[in-house]
């Protein structure tokens, strides 16, 4: 297959011009390049819904092992996130470990947790005394390490640790690294593998007398189900994981409202919808843009020969603006009609596996945070700033007033 013509798309993929407004250069993909060579790091992208979910659901053709991508990081930080990159029998078994912790039932049942900790992250908010915060890293960040060290089983003193490790942790996955970035790295992942084997060989887990992650996971040590490895790179995927997802959906919430005026006015006029707006945000701006794949076996898609061990970006972000599966896909409607089939949390077997958790958090947040400043606004002259991480796409600042 002859390559289409790239001169006509808005912005090549990962230039300085594309991160500025990504959208419409997914939409010349979609329609010209649907398997597009992203040529300056050898990947595949894949823009269309049908084709997403079709690689989303073969894991005969596509897995997670022996991804080149990761050969930047620091040997410890790819020890730490090893779990990640298993295909099944692994993934399923050690998913299994946790799997009933994070499904709605369970998730429901900590809904006064949450509160709690989205309230004291209000407080906090409103104790500042001032007018204009950047909401992103004063407001959002807290919430979600917060809530993970509280289901994890950590001892309250020891959350704000977290609160240094997480972005250090999180800079440690850039596909393109200083040595300093990369030494830095290994140094917070080690900090991190030694602290939870403290506490999980030494503390109280079950700090409220219920179940929590960690208790879980030594339990499945003790049974044998998994190795003390093993536990220590599922807490550290699930910590990791947990907190980009959420910080990035509560921003692109708060960012999506501020932006649509018209979207604003019926939240506030109806809080009940805040589900739903979760959903849309999901779709409309994503929570990562892209799931990585490493092609297994060959595999022909629109005439393109994906050849086994190429790399694939799954273009999720992409495939929720496709207008041949969404009415009206590049707007943003929170009281879209029906079942939003999105693809933000993933597809198959690797579903993101917090995603009710993720969701949770985001509408306690958002509906706290409007109900105290009802009159919140983006600052003029200060726009809002996004990552350049695809695989962890969310904001890195969103100044706002408070208050008029």
């Amino acid at each position: 297959m002859s390559r289409p013509d790239v001169a006509g798309i808005p912005a090549p993929m990962l230039s300085p011009e594309f991160f500025r407004d990504i959208f419409p250069t997914y939409a010349w993909l979609r329609e010209h390049d649907p398997v597009h060579r992203i040529e300056p790091i050898g990947t595949w992208f894949v823009s269309r819904y049908v084709d997403a979910v079709a690689i989303l659901a073969d894991n005969d053709h596509f897995s997670v092992e022996d991804m080149p991508i990761t050969e930047a990081w620091h040997p410890d930080v790819r020890m730490a996130l090893s779990s990640l990159f298993m295909d099944d029998p692994d993934h399923a078994r050690l998913r299994g470990v946790v799997r009933e912790f994070f499904q709605p039932a369970s998730v429901q049942r900590r809904e006064a947790l949450v509160a709690g900790i989205v309230n004291n992250a209000l407080e906090q908010v409103q104790s500042f005394g001032k007018t204009v915060i950047d909401i992103e890293k004063e407001y959002a960040y807290t919430i979600p390490i917060d809530v993970l060290s509280a289901i994890m089983g950590l001892p309250q003193e020891d959350f704000p640790l977290f609160h240094a490790w997480a972005p250090q942790l999180s800079e440690a996955l850039q596909p393109m690294q200083t040595e300093e970035q990369r030494e830095q790295g290994g140094t917070v992942a080690r900090a991190i593998r030694d602290y939870l084997l403290r506490i999980i060989q030494g503390g109280n887990l079950k700090p409220q007398g219920e179940e929590t992650v960690l208790s879980l996971l030594r339990e499945a040590v003790q049974h044998g189900v998994m190795s003390e490895q093993e536990m220590l790179t599922q807490a550290i995927q699930l910590y990791i994981g947990g907190h980009e997802t959420t910080l990035s959906l509560i921003g692109k919430c708060i960012h999506a409202l501020l932006t649509h005026p018209a979207e604003l006015r019926k939240f506030k006029a109806d809080p009940s919808l805040a589900p739903k707006l979760v959903e849309e945000t999901v779709r409309f701006n994503g929570v990562s843009h892209v799931i990585v794949r490493r092609v297994a076996k060959d595999y022909r898609l629109h005439d393109v020969i994906l050849k086994e061990n190429d790399m694939l970006f799954v273009g999720n972000a992409s495939a929720n603006r496709d207008a041949a599966v969404f009415e009206r896909a590049d707007e943003f409607i929170i009281d879209r009609p029906g079942r939003i089939r999105h693809l933000g949390f993933g597809r198959g077997i690797r579903f993101c596996l917090g995603n009710h958790l993720a969701k949770l958090e985001t509408r306690l947040a958002i509906v706290a945070l409007f109900r105290a400043f009802p009159d919140m606004r983006l600052v003029e002259g200060r726009e809002a700033q996004f990552g350049t991480n695809l695989m962890l796409h969310g904001l890195l600042s969103l100044p706002v007033q408070l208050q008029p």
